[in-house]
């Protein structure tokens, strides 16, 4: 799969006219996995590359006033994701002010004719663009036919008669219903990122951890989590995960600090690969460290017993 970043004020991109899905892709979950499936089948029919067209940052983001914390991955990671999907081009399109004031026909027009060569396009049967969010399904459909592309229209795979969405996998993460949102994820919800120095105190009541930032990434319910960790040994850890403040003994913003079982070497730096499997419970705030450590310890011995041998 080859990356390319282009934005509107770039030249025309050098590449074959191919087929593309548009979306956000936040997440890449099953019921994006279908849609390619379907139309990696359309494009090999029809002798046409595969792309798949998404934007960067995400429209809300770039709308937003403020740092909303809602992205299920970062773009390296939805690239990793996608590249496993048999797709020959992933287009990051830079969502800037002069995207944001095309109308719909030009987005049609500038965008998808002239300066990425569609052929064939799959959007969502709700999918809006332009300025305004003013083009919908039926505009696009004229629009296509002027600009001699073809339009399917795609509905995402259902999971016991519900649609699966990257906001319904947001909101589970918020409530810690993580076996749900693994489940429409169709994998375990994987953070990844630089570990980073502490303060050093889970060290010095025994159970070292690693830190990392979560950065604009949705924060999922402040708490205690199984966890299966990667990026170290080229093995697959077992540990427990705290995502949250830590109310008991210094809160520094939040974080995601994980104790890897029977593992204590520096891996300052690294970048690491942290798989919630399983919520033990909320945050909370202790009366004192002893009381931590016991806790802990049942934390540990629950996560153990949740994780197995894997």
């Amino acid at each position: 799969m080859k990356v390319l970043n282009w934005k509107i004020s770039d030249k025309k991109l050098n590449i074959k006219p191919s087929a593309a899905v548009i979306g956000n892709f936040d997440g890449v979950h099953r019921g994006h996995l279908e849609v390619l499936k379907n139309a990696k089948e359309f494009s090999s029919k029809s002798n046409l590359p595969l792309s798949v067209l998404t934007f960067d940052p995400h429209p809300r983001e770039f709308f937003s006033k403020e740092n909303t914390n809602f992205l299920l991955q970062t773009v390296l990671e939805k690239a990793e994701v996608l590249s496993k999907n048999n797709i020959d081009y992933l287009i990051n399109l830079k969502f800037d002010d002069l995207l944001s004031e095309l109308s719909p026909e030009q987005f049609v027009e500038k965008v998808l004719f002239e300066s990425l060569s569609l052929k064939h396009i799959f959007v969502g049967k709700d999918f809006k663009f332009g300025k305004d969010r003013a083009g919908d399904i039926n505009s696009l459909k004229s629009f296509g036919l002027k600009y001699r592309i073809g339009l399917s229209s795609i509905k995402l795979k259902n999971q016991n008669g519900i649609s699966i969405s990257s906001t319904k996998i947001r909101n589970n993460l918020k409530k810690g219903e993580i076996k749900e949102a693994n489940e429409l994820l169709g994998r375990p919800y994987m953070i990844s990122g630089l570990v980073i120095e502490g303060d050093k105190r889970g060290r010095q009541i025994g159970f070292p951890t690693a830190n990392i930032s979560l950065g604009n990434l949705i924060r999922p319910a402040f708490g205690v989590y199984a966890v299966l960790i990667e990026g170290i040994e080229n093995k697959v850890l077992r540990g427990i995960a705290n995502i949250g403040r830590r109310p008991t003994v210094n809160d520094r913003g939040v974080l995601l600090e994980v104790n890897i079982f029977d593992f204590n070497k520096d891996i300052y730096g690294k970048k690491i690969f942290i798989s919630l499997i399983d919520f033990i419970r909320d945050e909370k705030k202790f009366n004192g460290i002893e009381n931590l450590k016991k806790q802990i310890f049942m934390d540990v011995k629950l996560s153990k017993s949740i994780l197995g041998n894997a």
